[in-house]
């Protein structure tokens, strides 16, 4: 007899299989409904048995149709969704004052072609929106408190962990700029410290010690 992983799995595969057969379900009834109705129409009925289970796949094939317009449809909806929010407008900003709230700002045009840096700004419940990379998490002076970044999450963002005293040429620095409450969409993220490990980091932890035994994974490719 299988332990109880083993059981469990078998138990969850089964579970996993249903589920996958749950959006031919209305599809199914209707089919069943179609062709019990279709016993009481007479030029069907001539051809018995037939008759009523051609009725009822026509009902299942017409129903299976309809659900998967209706699926498309919801599909072609977030998927505009998703282009007006990559290709739309910033909410009307000042970029003189020093506190954005509840706006819509795409990096784009908080940091106009030429420009490298936004600096002192304070950003709550903003959504900040790419495409593009930015380094948050710089202060200008030694003087300044290091900014933060609390309750905020990250949708299709890449954070990387790097070495400040080496500048990206083309990343945009947010230098003593504080968020609080924000969304990050479609960019990439560089940070001079690693405070948030519930972040999407696709660079290891260069503050963990690495044993002499952890294979260079350039060497491993050789």
């Amino acid at each position: 007899m299988g332990g109880p992983v083993e059981k469990l799995d078998k138990w969850s595969g089964r579970v996993a299989n249903a589920a996958a057969l749950l959006p031919i379900i209305p599809a199914g009834v209707a089919g069943l409904i179609v062709g019990y109705l279709s016993t009481g129409v007479a030029w069907i009925s001539q051809f018995g048995a037939f008759g009523w289970f051609s009725a009822g796949m026509v009902g299942f094939l017409a129903t299976s149709t309809a659900l998967a317009l209706l699926a498309r449809t919801r599909l072609w909806r977030v998927e505009a969704k998703i282009r007006e929010r990559i290709t739309g407008d910033s909410s009307p900003f000042d970029p003189m004052v020093r506190v954005y709230e509840n706006k819509r700002l795409y990096l784009r045009d908080l940091a106009p072609q030429g420009r490298r840096e936004v600096m002192g700004k304070t950003f709550i419940n903003c959504e900040l929106i790419g495409p593009g990379t930015a380094i948050i998490g710089l202060r200008s002076s030694e003087h300044k408190p290091w900014p933060k970044m609390e309750n905020s999450n990250t949708f299709d963002v890449d954070c990387v962990e790097i070495d400040v005293s080496v500048r990206s040429a083309f990343a945009i620095s947010f230098l003593d700029c504080d968020f609080s409450g924000c969304n990050f969409y479609h960019l990439t993220l560089l940070f001079a410290r690693r405070e948030n490990e519930s972040l999407h980091w696709i660079t290891p932890n260069f503050n963990e010690p690495r044993l002499l035994t952890d294979e260079n994974p350039a060497e491993s490719n050789k």
